[in-house]
């Protein structure tokens, strides 16, 4: 699959499969000359949409890549009718016609993408037009292998592109016609540097149960999210700390004291003549800051500390090759947000944490999470929901979500996050499969 001058792809509704291909023989292929992606028409009739808009989206990203000689490579669109056998046939022979009569040579068809519809009556015309001339492909997303089409013969090549192919976010959000928010668009709240003596104090795993024991207390004296007020006439902030002396020192220095000299408007307490108080005469303006302090206090870490051990683990020894943290993106019609998003190669995969134990919660945190995968990276993507369940209730979400979703999906609790080693090797584990 190396002499290839004229390549063509079917557009279907997942151009990162068409995306992976044409970076391949863009690097890959000898004397390529075009790129050709062949999308489906509107069909108003039956009221279905066509695919230019992903083959628009996939021509932008391809002519911004960087590979030596892609900028001389040629790229077009065509658009052919799918509403029965005939109109595929004489639309695309109409195109294919023109490559002919310029006496074209190495004509490739990967039909990877498009209908079931497209893909068989597309190779049909090929073999018209060209004959034996054409050579096919098609690409085997579940096992992420390019398969060289030989009729009924053993395929003659069979190319691994799992560790070949790799694109970023931007490029796959473009795809697909979304756009990552960026970060000075999506500000507010703390850093995992900001924090990181924090995290560092309550995922400790001497610490870890202290911390999940004081997080009951906590919720005793802050009970309602949208209120920051303290009640039982807690005032002070030794009321707020852990009984745990060693514990409470810990968390006083780490965390409130850190937000109270760094970030004063985010902070719970307040200095009143050397001694520390919590605050009950606040502004609207500073409610929704506090209001974020104690979502972050409760819960909102736990995706930091997601993120920090996988950067460390996984991205930092080329595991894998794209991680980000709460990643906005945003779409025609909503915005969503996913808490860890990361790549490995050109496979994206979602992770979603909670520090809910709830099952019926967590699980219907898991389908969303493969459901926002999904919409951004096709059905390749992959998922991981995190938890704070126990063993035997993460043991039968995963089976049970698994079936569902076809082992698209990891589900992991409270007992898989330490030690961190183990963690991340069951991460690993779960990306390669």
């Amino acid at each position: 699959m190396k002499n290839i001058e004229h390549l063509h792809l079917l557009i279907g509704t997942n151009p990162l499969s068409n995306y992976v291909v044409a970076d391949y023989f863009l690097k890959n292929a000898d004397g390529l000359k075009t790129i050709h992606l062949i999308h489906s028409a509107d069909d108003l009739e039956n009221n279905i949409q066509g695919t230019r808009f992903f083959a628009s989206h996939l021509k932008s990203v391809l002519e911004k890549n960087e590979s030596e000689g892609a900028k001389n490579i040629q790229i077009y669109l065509h658009e052919i009718r799918i509403k029965d056998a005939f109109s595929i046939h004489s639309d695309l022979k109409s195109v294919l016609l023109s490559l002919k009569n310029q006496n074209s040579k190495n004509i490739h068809l990967d039909y990877s993408g498009g209908t079931k519809e497209m893909s068989l009556h597309a190779y049909e015309t090929f073999k018209e037009v060209f004959g034996e001339a054409a050579t096919f492909s098609y690409f085997d997303s579940r096992r992420n292998r390019l398969k060289e089409d030989s009729d009924i013969h053993e395929p003659i090549v069979s190319v691994f592109l799992g560790d070949k192919i790799e694109i970023g976010f931007e490029d796959l959000f473009e795809l697909h016609g979304y756009r990552a928010i960026p970060e000075d668009e999506n500000s507010g709240g703390f850093s995992a540097e900001f924090f990181k003596d924090f995290l560092d104090v309550i995922t400790n795993p001497d610490n870890f149960c202290k911390y999940l024991k004081w997080r009951k207390h906590f919720y005793d004296i802050y009970p309602d999210p949208g209120k920051v007020i303290p009640v039982h006439g807690k005032n002070k902030l030794s009321d707020l700390l852990p009984h745990d002396s060693e514990f409470s020192a810990l968390l006083e220095k780490a965390l409130f004291l850190k937000i109270l000299e760094d970030k004063p408007e985010y902070s719970l307490i307040e200095n009143r003549n050397g001694e520390h108080y919590l605050k009950t005469d606040v502004s609207n303006k500073q409610m929704s800051k506090l209001i974020e302090t104690r979502k972050y206090i409760t819960g909102k870490w736990f995706e930091q500390y997601v993120y920090s051990v996988l950067k460390k683990n996984l991205f930092d020894k080329n595991i894998i090759s794209s991680i980000d943290l709460n990643v906005l993106v945003q779409t025609a019609s909503k915005n969503f947000e996913i808490d860890v998003a990361l790549i490995k190669g050109y496979e994206l995969c979602g992770i979603s944490c909670t520090t809910d134990k709830t099952q019926s919660l967590c699980k219907s945190k898991g389908f969303e999470i493969l459901h926002r995968t999904k919409q951004i990276a096709g059905d390749s993507s992959k998922a991981i929901l995190m938890t704070f369940m126990n063993a035997e209730h993460t043991a039968e979400m995963d089976a049970d979500l698994s079936e569902i979703l076809e082992d698209r999906i990891l589900v992991l609790g409270m007992n898989d996050l330490f030690p961190q080693e183990e963690f991340c090797r069951k991460v690993a584990d779960f990306l390669s499969f």
